[in-house]
């Protein structure tokens, strides 16, 4: 397992960084509208049996808000989401469970939410000035928080984090991510991201970007526990699906998008 793994990430790490730092923005867009996709799919194939409507649905509604994020201004992505939320919730009536009705109408929500609106935020990261580097920064601040974590939790780790969640994942481990953002701020602040920036706004949203990572690495894996699923698909060799490696930057995607569009 462990030589798949170095294998797949031998193969695609070369491949994204061409795709970050190389690629056309129409090609970079494409391929996370493609991710996004089956993304959606693997959501709704797992929840499958939450909700009265089948996965299409919610596919298709995600999909359209993905698409509409690459191409359009925030109002008709606002439109696209409001429109598929009277259509999905009209649907969702013909149960004769209100109660189920309901529960399923907000899984649709959650997942559509979850991946369909938040991975696209890294196509608006790169758009912006110094994008590229602000998507580099995004994802040496997650994998080198959870490679920090791993070796940590292995060598150290003794109380456990959220057991009920990831009884695998421990504070000692946590602690360790945390050494992982400090020594990824210091490297991005003085190699990587524009000179305008202070280390100490580059470790707070390293630090930032680092806690949210964890944060929704726990979210997909409550995702999983709550429907007894070992990994959300088999895309990636190895690794799992399109959401074992892309829910640690969904929220901090969307958090660097807003902090550098707003705050300057």
């Amino acid at each position: 397992m462990l030589r798949l793994r170095l294998l797949t990430a031998a193969i695609g790490l070369p491949i994204l960084i061409a795709l970050v730092c190389c690629a056309p923005s129409w090609l970079f867009a494409a391929v996370l509208l493609s991710l996004t996709v089956v993304g959606l799919h693997e959501y709704f194939t797992i929840t499958q049996s939450a909700s009265v409507l089948p996965p299409v649905v919610g596919v298709l509604w995600g999909g359209a808000v993905s698409g509409t994020m690459m191409v359009a201004t925030s109002e008709l992505v606002v439109a696209v989401l409001l429109a598929g939320f009277f259509a999905v919730f009209t649907l969702s009536l013909r149960d004769r469970q209100p109660q189920r009705s309901f529960a399923g109408l907000s899984v649709t929500l959650l997942g559509v939410l979850y991946v369909g609106f938040l991975l696209p935020h890294l196509v608006w990261v790169r758009a912006r000035p110094d994008g590229a580097a602000w998507v580099f920064f995004i994802l040496l601040v997650v994998m080198i928080g959870d490679s920090s974590a791993y070796g940590a939790g292995r060598m150290w780790g003794k109380r456990k984090l959220i057991p009920h969640i990831s009884p695998g994942k421990t504070i000692e481990g946590s602690i360790g991510a945390v050494g992982g953002h400090v020594l990824t701020a210091l490297g991005s602040w003085l190699w990587l991201l524009p000179e305008d920036r202070s280390f100490l706004e580059i470790l707070c949203l390293a630090l930032g970007i680092g806690t949210l990572a964890q944060i929704g690495d726990l979210c997909e894996s409550a995702l999983k526990r709550a429907f007894n699923v070992k990994d959300s698909g088999w895309i990636f060799p190895g690794h799992g699906g399109v959401l074992d490696r892309v829910d640690s930057v969904l929220f901090p995607s969307a958090f660097l998008y807003y902090y550098v569009t707003l705050w300057r």
